[in-house]
């Protein structure tokens, strides 16, 4: 330009000028483009500190976003490590409650853990005791999408039950492809604040994360406004761009400011930061104003220093085009310094923006370095899992050992590793082989071999005996074959030569406090290296395994227990039904002998008769019940309910206990009212009942010892006390008398033990009678007193006319009747009763003898016992039948074996009448009247 005007000074044509005007034109020439030169590059400074805000602003929301998701994520991922509980797998609720409240305390920006059933009914809540009623499912949308897309899913900011706000993140609990359960954790939106205060984000920056519906989640400002929408021009700035954009809005407390927003297309959360006005802004209108006084300065001096300020100017101004343009692509400018002060400004201007866009672009790399690492974990973590989860369906098919040991070597190989070997320890406690796998089979079978055939020292460190016997796992990389010759043990050596051997990690199978074997992981012909999260992850699976092999050992011995269970039940019913056969026959011919007693004799000992006839129903009725002690325990026995007075009741009781009463020297203190305690219920099992707690104070009670009996009436229930000054009953003992089988010390010869049945017995009998029993005791040698409380019946019964006697069974005499019982007395006596009723008796004491008779005695009724010696019951039934002589024969089981069961097989047999020992004559008389009466012939 200056030779452009010195050429002007040379043409002739050219009018010439004083150099006063030159100067000023001079200056005018300087300062003009200078001036106009200066605008333009603070206007694009302005253009480009806007632009670069808002590059750097889209730059971090994105990057913010992803932050936000992969904090999302991890607690996402850590809910999936949640739901492969084992106790998800066995429906234990409390046991998952327990875990849950331990991943709480190292997740604290989680607010609660909830486990729900698919259909949305709440199952546990950490928030919450067990047990407890627990709040209904909140933000049912994001529940919904989880249920029916079986993916893990990021809800929608609500308020908890508790009114405080959380995110729900929800993942799958699957199994077979089925949906079990649905885990959520409820997370604070402080852990989403503390993503943005992890950013590094200038203090009068504004941050705000708002969910898929536009609710605001945290904000670096005013976290108070957490729940709400967005400013209106934020809002309406999103709407305008969709994903991302950029635009000037208003934040809520009105500040001015660029705003830069970015949607999460995974998540579907909003970012948006604001970065203020003036600081974009400011130092560039700063600049401008600086710029006006200079211009305005060098106009007035440009008269007296046209070409210095010329030459001043157009040297910094070079200098600050170079800056901007060196910003602008990125590198950093560098701007000596110049003596105007406007320049400088401008100068110092361009390298505070080289400077932020410096520390943006730093920044913005550290959060996609972070981004990278969390999703390497991520993808570490999901690989785990998938392990797990595979492993855990593998182990959860069968209980069968073997099948076990290969489905836990399918995951480990090839997945993890090369090779896997699993050996087991038996049941004598020697380590056996128990499986070596790889995935060609060939090399597998040839792997097995060379195990059997090499056998390292038991104390080599590294061998399977070595772990199972230190309970010690044991890593070891070999970064060259040449490595291997440092093993020790030359078998060990041999092995890992064999196979090329990189690498191994042996770990001991321990379930449940016992070691099981042992797993070892080898490399090989991959060359890879075992890292720490390898052996983690082999560690678990090797737990997983070892309960496995445990759960199948458990099932194994626990089918081997039932067999023998089984075994022994049966051989208990075969011993109950012979104690019963057994005690049944001696109570035959003593019902016999009564009844033959009362057709011989006139009224003499008829009291003494009568007690003994009722003495042997009563025992004929425990026996039944000794049958099956379990029914009366149970409450399956059958009541004979009738109103009774309790005061008639316990008469009776102290009758059945009178041999034990008789031998004190101090008689029962009995206390009861003048008037009638009425009850309703079955009267020999109430007086058993009194019977059995006389009986225990009799026999722990010294003979001149206080024994009393007390009856009441309170309110609307009877209340009967039977208390004695006896031996008492400990303070351990006292919560548990009413068990079965429980008893107190007993001496060496056990004069007053039993089996422990009979208070167990009482408390039922007194239940199911719609009472209750208690026990006192103060403690040993100092008594006992036991309270049975009964319901009051309304009023006493009033008498009714006795019903006509009913006809007593008639059978005249003259029939011809066969009695065959090993049991000479039961026999006996029944021929004598029969043949002092007119008829014709005859027994045999077995089978053939009974056949024999048939030439000289053919009978119209047998009357068979079943346990004959030698031909039983039912095979005599047949044989009469067979037989033409006795084919008309009426045919009666009279048997000590009592089950239905029995009855149906007599009736097979052939038997027309099954019953059971001791029968009572009149009962016997029944049948014989019904097969050979009056009604029998007309019939």
């Amino acid at each position: 330009m200056l030779a452009g005007f010195a050429g002007y000074g040379r043409d002739p044509s050219v009018r010439n000028l004083p150099l006063r005007r030159r100067l000023y034109f001079l200056a005018a020439a300087a300062i003009v483009p200078l001036a106009a030169m200066s605008g333009v590059g603070l206007w694009l400074l302005v253009q480009q500190q806007q632009a670069q805000a808002e590059r750097a602003g889209l730059d971090l929301s994105r990057a913010l976003a992803t932050a936000v998701d992969a904090e999302l994520s991890h607690s996402v991922a850590a809910l999936e490590v949640l739901s492969t509980s084992l106790t998800l797998d066995q429906g234990d609720v409390s046991g998952f409650y327990a875990r849950a409240q331990r991943v709480m305390a190292s997740r604290p920006d989680w607010l609660v853990v909830i486990l729900a059933a698919p259909h949305g009914q709440v199952l546990a809540n950490t928030g919450q005791p067990m047990g407890r009623a627990l709040p209904p499912i909140v933000e049912q949308g994001s529940f919904q999408r989880v249920v029916k897309s079986h993916a893990p899913a990021i809800g929608d900011l609500a308020r908890g039950a508790r009114g405080e706000y959380a995110v729900p993140a929800r993942v799958p609990v699957l199994r077979d492809g089925e949906l079990r359960y649905v885990v959520t954790a409820a997370i604070r939106p402080q852990a989403i604040a503390k993503v943005i205060q992890r950013q590094r984000v200038p203090a009068d920056w504004v941050v705000s994360v708002f969910d898929a519906k536009g609710l605001r989640v945290a904000r670096s400002r005013m976290p108070e406004n957490i729940g709400s929408q967005a400013a209106p021009s934020l809002k309406a700035l999103m709407n305008l761009y969709g994903s991302e954009g950029v635009g000037l809005t208003s934040t809520l407390e009105g500040d001015e400011v660029y705003t830069a927003f970015a949607r999460s297309p995974q998540s579907g959360w909003t970012v948006a930061i604001g970065i203020p006005r003036g600081s974009v802004d400011g130092a560039a209108y700063r600049s401008l104003g600086a710029y006006a006084g200079g211009l305005l300065l060098s106009l007035v001096l440009g008269a007296l220093a046209a070409l210095f300020i010329a030459r001043s100017i157009n040297r910094p101004i070079g200098e600050l085009r170079r800056a901007a343009q060196s910003i602008g692509s990125g590198g950093v400018p560098e701007l000596p310094p110049s003596e105007i002060a406007e320049l400088q400004e401008v100068s110092d201007a361009l390298r505070v923006s080289a400077g932020q866009r410096a520390r943006a672009e730093a920044e913005r790399e550290s959060l996609l370095n972070s981004e990278r690492i969390a999703r390497a974990e991520a993808e570490q973590a999901r690989r785990r899992l998938e392990l797990l989860a595979s492993a855990g369906a593998e182990l959860s098919r069968s209980l069968e050992p073997q099948a076990t040991l290969r489905a836990i070597a399918a995951v480990v190989v090839p997945g993890i590793a090369d090779w896997c070997r699993i050996d087991l320890v038996d049941a004598q406690g020697q380590l056996q082989r128990g499986l070596t796998h790889h995935a060609d089979a060939q090399k597998a079978q040839e792997a097995g071999r060379l195990v059997e055939r090499l056998r390292p020292q038991p104390d080599t460190p590294g061998t399977m005996t070595w772990c199972v016997k230190t309970g010690q796992s044991q890593l070891v990389n070999f970064h060259t074959l040449s490595e291997l010759s440092e093993i020790r043990d030359p078998d060990m050596q041999a092995f890992a030569r064999a196979i090329g051997m990189r690498a191994y990690y042996i770990v001991p199978l321990i379930a449940r406090g016992r070691t099981l074997g042992a797993m070892a992981a080898l490399q090989a012909e991959s060359g890879r290296m075992l890292r720490e999260e390898d052996c983690a992850l082999l560690a678990e699976l090797a737990q997983r395994a070892a309960l496995a092999l445990d759960n199948a050992r458990l099932y194994a011995e626990a089918g081997s227990a039932r067999e023998h269970a089984e075994a022994a039940n049966r051989t208990k019913d075969e011993f109950l039904a012979m104690l019963g056969h057994e005690l049944r026959n001696p109570l035959a011919p003593i019902v016999t002998a009564l009844h033959l007693m009362r057709l011989r004799s006139s009224d003499a000992n008829a009291s003494e008769r009568h007690i003994i006839e009722r003495q042997v129903g009563h025992l004929s009725r425990l026996v039944d019940d000794l049958l099956d002690v379990s029914r009366i325990t149970r409450g399956k026995v059958q009541l004979q309910r009738e109103s009774l007075d309790l005061r008639a009741v316990v008469a009776r009781a102290l009758e059945m206990a009178q041999p034990l009463l008789d031998r004190r020297t101090t008689p029962v203190v009995l206390e009861q009212p003048d008037a009638p305690l009425m009850v309703q219920g079955d009267e020999v099992r109430l007086a058993q009942v009194f019977s059995n707690l006389l009986t225990n104070a009799a026999k722990f009670t010294p003979s001149h010892g206080h024994i009393g009996v007390r009856l009441r009436a309170i309110d609307d229930r009877v209340e009967v006390i039977v208390e004695d000054a006896g031996s008492g009953i400990s303070p351990e003992l006292l919560p548990h008398v009413f068990e079965l089988f429980v008893q107190g010390r007993q001496a060496l010869d056990r004069h007053v033990g039993g089996l422990g049945l009979g208070l167990a017995i009482v408390k039922t009998l007194v239940e199911m009678h719609g009472g209750k029993v208690s026990a006192e005791s103060l403690g040993e040698g100092r008594g006992s007193c036991f309270v049975v409380q009964l319901p009051l019946a309304a009023s006493p019964p009033v008498p009714e006319a006795a019903p006509a006697p009913a006809a007593a069974p008639h059978v005249d005499g003259g029939h011809r009747i066969l009695i065959v019982d090993d049991n000479i007395d039961a026999a006996q006596t029944l021929v004598m009763v029969l043949e002092e009723l007119g008829h014709m008796a005859r027994f045999a004491s077995d089978g053939s003898s009974a056949l024999a008779l048939l030439d000289t005695f053919v009978p119209e009724v047998a009357v068979l016992d079943i346990g004959l010696p030698g031909m039983d019951g039912y095979e005599l039934a047949r044989r009469l039948r067979a037989d033409p002589r006795t084919q008309a024969i009426r045919l009666l089981a009279l048997t000590g074996y009592g089950s239905e069961l029995d009855r149906q097989r007599a009736l097979a047999a052939g038997f027309d009448e099954h019953l059971i020992k001791p029968v009572s004559i009149e009962g016997l008389l029944s049948v014989l009247d019904r097969w050979l009466g009056p009604q029998a012939a007309t019939a």
